[in-house]
């Protein structure tokens, strides 16, 4: 296990683990939530800042993928509670320099996909000495629906996104990482959100 790690919210542990090809040690932080659960009154809105906790997070396990299709089946898989991210750092305890974040973002036509570390793992960054996060946004109507309605005002995807780099900006240098060197980017719709942020006065870092 980590040692516990400040962010704005509360402290989390993570656990310490090895990349598989040069058995680089670094720290893992599954799962830490960034925004409220967009459920009831919530969903197709803004997304809002996670609440505090008092306890030491346990950040050692995933946690849900946000909700959509099945590829297999076609039925619906995952959860609306799932507005989570991951934090891959190669700092060590007594390490104090700051290095380079890449904040990476899933693709899957914005309707699919997620942060999972079992597909998209941080081990060619890690040995490359750089800090790794990687987050979860709504998909599919849940965060794309737009009806020019003040309950569903669109790309709440987006938007997630958007409260996530936020969160970096807050945090990442408790994890060992500079926030005046972020870059983000993508695979798939996920180059593509990219490209919508370098756009956006709003996620200005």
């Amino acid at each position: 296990m980590t040692k516990p790690v400040k962010t704005n919210l509360g402290l989390v542990q993570g656990k310490v683990v090895n990349t598989i090809g040069k058995k680089v040690q670094y720290s893992s932080f599954l799962g830490i939530p960034y925004a409220k659960p967009p459920v009831g009154y919530r969903r197709f809105q803004p997304p809002e800042y996670a609440d505090t906790w008092k306890n030491i997070y346990q950040a050692t396990q995933e946690k849900n993928i946000c909700l959509q299709r099945n590829p297999v089946d076609g039925f619906p898989m995952g959860n609306e509670d799932c507005l989570y991210l991951n934090v891959y750092t190669p700092k060590a305890d007594t390490d104090i320099r700051l290095r380079a974040v890449m904040v990476w973002i899933h693709g899957g036509s914005f309707d699919s996909g997620s942060s999972s570390p079992e597909l998209y793992g941080p081990d060619f960054l890690i040995e490359d000495d750089i800090v790794v996060v990687a987050m979860n946004y709504r998909l599919g109507p849940l965060g794309f629906l737009s009806l020019n309605h003040s309950n569903a005002t669109g790309n709440a995807g987006l938007k997630d996104q958007n409260l996530a780099l936020k969160w970096v900006q807050q945090n990442i240098e408790h994890f060992g990482g500079d926030p005046m060197k972020v870059t983000i980017f993508g695979q798939s719709a996920g180059s593509v959100a990219t490209l919508y942020h370098v756009l956006s006065d709003q996620s200005k870092g």
